[in-house]
């Protein structure tokens, strides 16, 4: 087995965390906004967390784009509370949102740790489904960006391509100049993060923080319920290629 030369991390929900900063987030900025402050955050909130569950399964079967997947939960949520509001002013809520959001957004000591460990043995990189400006707003509010070299962390909206599509993962393998088996890839969405790197011959670490059941037939590298239990994993892969040695 070959030695790991890179990592690749998924960012949501593996290096930032949507619990972390969600909903503070979102009820002060829906008490903030003038289409949202007249009605009750904690109900309209509700709402919200109801229709985001509706739309998120149209955006995974791609019948819609981001984009329109944050605008349709808050018009949907609107209508239900008795106020149409259009796309519009929906985009201006969001905007508003990411921008409250930043301030909630705090990498733990252990995950700057973990990373710059990581850093002085193997390159590191992010393969990320989003925007570009949002995408990288985060890695700045958590203040891990210069872990990262510019061109190692991959935007689907800056490649053209969404995980699990192929492209996205040959991408790195092309930016990075490594086989695909000798990438790790860490990441909590199975289909993402684990089916789709493995299609490409990298091996996979599913971050399950959640305690999923595995699906049948595919087996990753490793599970992983914390972020640190990511060490003993690579620290078997360089056991192994010296006991190969």
């Amino acid at each position: 087995m070959q030695s790991v030369k890179v990592v690749l991390f998924d960012l949501d929900d593996t290096l930032i965390h949507f619990d972390d900063y969600w909903e503070d987030s979102l009820q002060e900025a829906l008490r903030s906004h003038p289409a949202t402050q007249a009605h009750d955050p904690v109900q309209l909130l509700g709402l919200l967390n109801e229709m985001n569950t509706v739309f998120e399964e149209q955006y995974h079967r791609q019948q819609i784009t981001l984009r329109q997947f944050r605008n349709y939960r808050l018009m949907h949520a609107m209508s239900r509370m008795g106020q149409d509001i259009g796309e519009e002013m929906a985009e201006q809520f969001n905007a508003l949102h990411m921008d409250i959001s930043k301030s909630y957004m705090k990498a733990s000591p252990e995950l700057v740790a973990l990373l710059t460990e990581l850093k002085d043995s193997c390159r590191l990189g992010i393969v990320t489904n989003g925007t570009s400006k949002w995408q990288r707003d985060k890695l700045e509010a958590l203040e891990i960006d210069a872990l990262f070299e510019p061109e190692a962390v991959l935007i689907s909206e800056e490649v053209g391509f969404e995980k699990p599509s192929p492209e996205i993962y040959e991408q790195a393998l092309h930016i990075f100049h490594v086989q695909p088996q000798e990438v790790i890839f860490v990441g909590d969405s199975w289909n993402n993060d684990v089916v789709g790197p493995m299609q490409a011959g990298m091996r996979s670490i599913w971050f399950n923080k959640k305690g999923l059941p595995a699906p049948e037939g595919i087996a990753p590298y490793g599970i992983i319920a914390n972020i640190a239990e990511l060490r003993p994993l690579l620290r078997r892969d360089a056991g192994s290629e010296r006991s190969a040695g």
